[in-house]
């Protein structure tokens, strides 16, 4: 589906690691394996509550090779869980600063993007898929630490200001091989206040990568009852997948 750190002073980590050293004892990882317990906790305890977010997102795609280049969107993201089931709708609304309009939507395992300028609608039908589908559209939006982690391998990779906050780090890597074949590695920052995403990376097998950053979340608010419909203009193509 490639469509869809607060650090210690040196002085005090230099006496930590060296106490450790000398006496045996792995510092670095016993503290790595409690702050990852702490996350994945945090998000156990906000996915009991979570029911819907609305954020202002950017996305930037990062291409490596053959050249360096930027493509930067953006737009406006919700995701809800309604009887168990995840929804998510992805408006872009600018790209590279010019007005591209551009709906993603995911509901009931159909995938659905919708490009007006082109007048194409695309259709996908998650099938097989869809554990793998609602195993990323949960990172941080409703999906608890235990769900996590039978999904990914999570290696917790210290703290970070994102956007003013303080958020926790995580180092992901797909336990399913054919995802790893779309998206071998991502990393997850979480707000460790709410247990909400602000920031996820995701990186592909060349090395390039994209980053979708949240801002002026809102938790748990009403949501739009036609938030995951998709009004297509006369003449649209659907193509189906």
């Amino acid at each position: 589906m490639s469509l869809i750190r607060n650090t210690l002073s040196r002085w005090v980590v230099g006496f930590v690691v060296l106490t450790g050293l000398l006496l045996g004892v792995p510092v670095r990882s016993t503290f790595a394996a409690d702050d990852l317990a702490s996350v994945l906790s945090k998000l156990d305890s906000a996915s009991l509550t979570f029911k819907s977010a609305q954020a202002d997102v950017n996305w930037d795609n990062v291409q490596i090779a053959p050249i360096e280049e930027t493509d930067k969107q953006v737009g406006t993201a919700i995701f809800e869980r309604k009887n168990g089931q995840l929804r998510m709708a992805l408006r872009i609304k600018t790209y590279n600063g010019k007005p591209v309009p551009k709906d993603m939507v995911y509901a009931n395992s159909v995938f659905k993007l919708y490009e007006p300028l082109q007048k194409q609608i695309q259709v996908f039908k998650a099938g097989s898929n869809t554990a793998q589908i609602n195993s990323m559209l949960t990172l941080g939006f409703g999906g608890s630490g235990k769900d996590l982690q039978k999904s990914w391998n999570v290696t917790y990779a210290g703290t970070e200001q994102v956007d003013g906050k303080s958020a926790a780090k995580l180092e992901l890597i797909p336990r399913d091989e054919s995802m790893k074949n779309n998206f071998p590695r991502l990393l997850l920052w979480v707000d460790m206040e709410n247990g909400i995403a602000l920031k996820q990376q995701r990186f592909d097998t060349s090395g390039n990568y994209n980053v979708v950053s949240y801002h002026n979340i809102r938790l748990n608010g009403p949501v739009p009852s036609d938030a995951f419909d998709i009004k297509t203009a006369s003449g649209t193509n659907v193509v189906n997948r």
